[in-house]
């Protein structure tokens, strides 16, 4: 890092790989995706699954942000992307028998919250041992820089409260909030477009 600055770039597929690990690292302790995958092998094993098909069109649209050492990353979605939630099915055979229908009601209220017209903020990770150096951040403002020249919103969902003080520095508001069940409570956030 470059006078204690992160350097984000944009990554394209050749290093998928290590965006996968790094966020792979970031969400190992992520409360919400750990109460849908508690067993260590399953989430390991379905997350991979996860990323292989979240960071698909994130790389065919150029919107991969990692700082350059790939201590952090970011997968973004183009508004009015449509994702395939069918791919992701084999996956739910590891969720807890006892949790998956409130996991299925979960994801389909987050689904309710999610704007056509607004860049979507997938998933952001820093891996554990560089978190408090200010990379989050960084890649927040690169990408937003981006949607801000198109005049555009985003939308993200917070997954901790911590998170959610983090997107709301940066211009995001809670529009509401999900919790099911014995689930982590999780927040809807847009971003408006900046005139």
């Amino acid at each position: 890092m470059e006078n204690n600055y992160p350097k984000i770039i944009k990554t394209d597929k050749k290093n998928k790989d290590q965006v996968k690990a790094v966020l792979k690292l970031g969400f190992s302790s992520d409360a919400l995706l750990r109460w849908v995958f508690p067993d260590a092998n399953s989430f390991l094993n379905s997350f991979d699954l996860w990323m292989d098909e979240f960071s698909k069109k994130s790389f065919e649209s150029n919107i991969v942000f990692s700082e350059e050492n790939f201590y952090g990353t970011s997968l973004w979605h183009p508004p009015g992307f449509e994702f395939d939630e069918t791919v992701l099915y084999s996956t739910f055979e590891s969720i807890p028998k006892d949790r998956l229908e409130n996991a299925l009601k979960f994801f389909e209220e987050f689904s309710e919250y999610h704007p056509d017209d607004a860049w979507y903020l997938a998933f952001i990770s820093v891996d554990p041992s560089k978190q408090g150096l200010g990379i989050g951040s960084f890649l927040l403002k690169e990408a937003l820089k981006m949607v801000d020249e198109k005049k555009e919103r985003a939308y993200l969902e917070a997954s901790s409260p911590r998170n959610k003080s983090l997107y709301e520095r940066h211009g995001f508001e809670c529009i509401g909030e999900v919790q099911i069940g014995d689930s982590p409570t999780a927040y809807p956030m847009i971003r408006d477009a900046k005139s």
